[in-house]
């Protein structure tokens, strides 16, 4: 499912930049999930961070048409890539995985620690096959329920399933995954640390403003007419209207031509986190699907590889601390973080990219991008939510 998903996005954005024109489509596909939405068709009802409700409640009900959900999330995301919003991959990848998971509880009799084991090991074959990172996928899997707490008693389904699913995808149907620098430790000092932890907090502070936006935008939008077909209609022109300005045009559709940029020492274009931000959340506030793990790639990425000359550390390391950091600070799984880091470009840094996290958690606030995320006694609480 994962390569069918991102082969789909493949010939997607060929069509796309092919005909730019799809962008007039924004207004009838908003008016397309209003009216989905609107009528709560029950196959349109899940999202990731159900499955995270499943996994924490034990009395929760699996979803009966997780088959029919699954499908509808795929869709769902092309159509959102086709006509340019700004979205992502991942949350379709997780939940399309935790919807296989519950297409399988339903043939079966298990019980309720044995349902979070099913649904943990889903969403970690989700992730890690559409990234091509199987450790990350596995301790997603493990990590995603409650934050500052490994659920130790998926550990091997989550293990099995991961770098399954990723087999799969890499040798079977011969998926391509983007290739990343190998990213080597600066020289080491106490200017160094204190380096990292302003990166960190320079990280927290997008993280904060990033949910913060969605959050606003989502209630501005709840004031926009009741009307279904009018709601949609003006959030999709929204849209349109914002990719109008010159500015905003690079943050068209899922970006990934976008992804190495940051690497290369002669790059810095701060401006297109910017622009990636205000897109992406109001791509997802107004209605459209998909994740918010490759914009929030971007957006640490390019932000933090911006500073290499006022803080005098080489662009692939900040990139790599900015890349990881972000959207692994949002999901609050650190141990995803250190993971992610060390597949994607290598174990120099593993220690920065778990300290990145780690500040990313803590000053973006007490809850992340999935809202039913428990959190352990242990772990701090800011002043904020």
């Amino acid at each position: 499912m994962s390569s069918l998903f991102l082969w789909g996005l493949e010939q997607i954005a060929w069509i796309r930049n092919e005909t730019p024109w799809l962008l007039y489509g924004l207004p009838l596909v908003g008016i397309f999930f209003h009216v989905i939405k609107t009528y709560d068709f029950p196959f349109s009802n899940g999202t990731a961070n159900d499955l995270v409700t499943q996994i924490n409640e034990d009395k929760s009900s699996i979803n009966p048409q997780a088959g029919i959900s699954g499908i509808y999330a795929i869709v769902s995301t092309w159509l959102s890539h086709l006509v340019g919003a700004s979205v992502g991959r991942e949350g379709t990848a997780v939940l399309f995985g935790g919807n296989v998971a519950q297409m399988a509880l339903q043939k079966l009799n298990c019980s309720s620690q044995e349902k979070s084991i099913w649904i943990r090991a889903g969403m970690a074959a989700g992730f890690s096959s559409i990234f091509g990172t199987p450790m990350a996928g596995c301790f997603f899997g493990l990590e995603i329920g409650t934050v500052g707490k490994i659920h130790w008693p998926s550990l091997i389904a989550c293990i099995s399933t991961s770098f399954l699913a990723n087999f799969i995808s890499l040798h079977v149907w011969s998926t391509k995954h983007v290739f990343y620098p190998l990213v080597f430790l600066p020289t080491i000092s106490m200017l160094f640390w204190a380096k990292l932890i302003s990166i960190g907090l320079f990280l927290g502070i997008i993280g904060l403003i990033y949910k913060r936006l969605e959050s606003n935008i989502s209630k501005l939008l709840a004031q926009l007419p009741g009307q279904t077909i009018l709601k949609g209609l003006i959030s999709g022109l929204i849209l349109f209207f914002l990719f109008q300005i010159p500015f905003f045009k690079p943050s068209i559709g899922l970006g990934s031509e976008y992804l190495l940029q940051p690497f290369q020492e002669t790059y810095s274009y701060i401006e297109f986190a910017g622009s990636k931000l205000i897109a992406t959340t109001l791509s997802l506030a107004l209605g459209f699907k998909g994740g918010e793990a490759t914009p929030l790639f971007l957006i640490g990425s390019h932000a933090t590889s911006s500073l290499s000359e006022w803080i005098q550390l080489p662009h692939a390391f900040l990139a790599a601390i900015g890349f990881v950091s972000l959207y692994c600070g949002l999901t609050k799984t650190p141990i995803t973080g250190l993971c992610l880091g060390i597949e994607l470009f290598g174990p120099s840094a593993w220690a920065c990219y778990l300290i990145g996290t780690c500040l990313v958690m803590y000053v973006s606030g007490n809850t992340g991008l999935f809202k039913s995320q428990k959190v352990a006694n242990w772990i701090p609480k800011t002043p904020y939510q």
